[in-house]
């Protein structure tokens, strides 16, 4: 006997009908509503989004123990009413996902998702499934819904009368992949720089390493946004591992830049990553675009360097912008990622002292940075990529603590940071850099998620 599984989501969202239904007709729509936490991956599209026929084939990570395929198909799609996706293949007997959109006055609608699945599992497994499953789309289904109100005010923030043509390094990265999505979501022509050709149609091949290039392949861009560069938080901090950085980062920048110079149509945007490591271990003192870099550590030097090296760009009139980004929010990678596991177990607690401040910032409100950035034209020079409201490590240790409904655990004393992880310890866990926004704020950047327990709970 088949066994039920039947779940309703609805809510109230501030925007017509009309654009609620078109956010759900949008290029990577499944891309931009997977939640950061959730280990789901679309594996192929067949045909236009939400138009009936189109199939969809996802493969998820199921009680952590397998993994499950399942290709489902749009059945039905009425324009501003209704859109239903149906199982074609799968473990299921039986998958259904609709959607109905109903105005409530001409600038709100009434969502209602609806998830019903049929199954053969056995008995005894069947509580912990169906526990396991509802959470699940609870989740998804929740995030989706807050994300249609952030988009669709993004749209009407930033209109634009042609699509703009984006080149994107580091585009396999955690922002570099989310900002992606995000900007063909949005409707944009992107592109990819990578070292070789890869799945992508659109790619642009470059050597990082020596600058070799087809010059002619980077012509027409109207915005360049450069996130490549050898991963910081990876590994011990060797001295050849601190060469790798400084060379991918600031010598990278450097080659491609001098590219980008040689260009009869350059880009009217070159949009640089940088860090909120710039200002080194500042204690408590307020830091905005204004202050000094910090002197004697490492990543201050790396990403001064990094700054530096897009200045020929500057002195060619182009708009050169340098995103110094904090500590960047998100279950699916970056040093959150690595700080769940411990806090899940509950062994996870302040570091060294904890009066340490965290510059922090939510990967939605990273993503949304960058497209303010792109899309304001006067906006230019150091801009800070992080939250407005900053914490101590202790806050930021009890807050995870807390969402992940887990006791705090003991402190991880200084000497045994040193001791296992050495300079990158040292610098980046032990430093404290407070960190405020301005540049965003003044130019009329509106944070989704500025207080960190709203970030967290939205990105676990």
């Amino acid at each position: 006997m088949d066994s039920k599984i039947r779940f309703r989501f609805r809510s109230l969202i501030n925007r017509s009908t009309e654009e609620v239904f078109d956010w759900h007709l949008r290029k990577r729509l499944i891309e931009r509503r997977i939640p950061p936490s959730e280990s789901l991956q679309l594996v192929y599209t067949e045909g236009l989004p939400a138009r009936e026929g189109t199939k969809l084939s996802i493969q998820c990570r199921f009680l952590r123990f397998f993994s499950i395929r399942t290709t489902v198909q749009y059945t039905k799609c009425v324009k501003n009413e209704s859109i239903q996706l149906d199982q074609i293949e799968g473990i299921f007997r039986k998958l259904r996902y609709s959607i109905h959109f109903t105005p409530q006055g001409s600038h709100s609608c009434e969502l209602i998702d609806n998830f019903e699945v049929h199954h053969r599992f056995p008995f005894f497994l069947q509580p912990l499934i169906h526990h396991h499953i509802k959470k699940r789309v609870q989740k998804a289904l929740s995030y989706k819904h807050e994300l249609i109100d952030h988009d669709i005010g993004m749209m009407k923030k930033y209109p634009f009368e042609k699509p703009y043509k984006v080149l994107i390094s580091g585009s396999h990265g955690l922002i570099g992949k989310n900002l992606g999505y995000f900007l063909e979501f949005m409707g944009h022509d992107v592109w990819h720089l990578n070292r070789e050709k890869r799945d992508e149609d659109k790619v642009v091949v470059w050597d990082p390493e020596s600058g070799a290039c087809n010059l002619q392949d980077f012509e027409g861009f109207d915005a360049v946004i450069h996130l490549a560069g050898e991963n910081i938080g990876k590994g011990w901090w060797t001295k050849r591992k601190k060469q790798r950085v400084l060379k991918s980062r600031a010598e990278g920048t450097e080659r491609l830049a001098k590219v980008i110079g040689k260009l009869s149509q350059p880009p009217q945007a070159f949009i640089s990553a940088s860090a909120v490591g710039y200002y080194g271990n500042r204690g408590n003192e307020l830091l905005n675009e204004t202050s000094g870099p910090g002197k004697g550590l490492f990543i201050s030097e790396v990403c001064k360097r990094w700054e530096q090296a897009s200045r020929e760009l500057e002195d060619r009139g182009i708009r050169v912008a340098h995103t110094r980004f904090g500590m960047v929010l998100s279950a699916a990678g970056g040093a959150l990622k690595q700080m769940l596991r411990p806090f899940k177990w509950g062994v996870g607690g302040k570091i060294g002292s904890g009066h340490q401040y965290i510059s922090w910032v939510a990967i939605d409100d990273v993503v949304g940075a960058l497209y303010h950035v792109m899309m304001t034209p006067d906006l230019k020079g150091a801009v800070n990529v992080v939250a407005p409201n900053p914490v101590p490590n202790t806050i930021f240790s009890k807050k995870l603590a807390k969402i992940l409904n887990r006791w705090l655990g003991p402190p991880l004393p200084e000497f045994v940071v040193r001791l296992l992880m050495g300079q990158k310890g040292e610098e980046l866990l032990l430093t404290s850099t407070r960190v405020e926004p301005q540049r965003l704020n003044e130019s009329g950047y509106n944070f989704h998620y500025p207080k960190l327990s709203q970030a967290l709970d939205h990105v676990i």
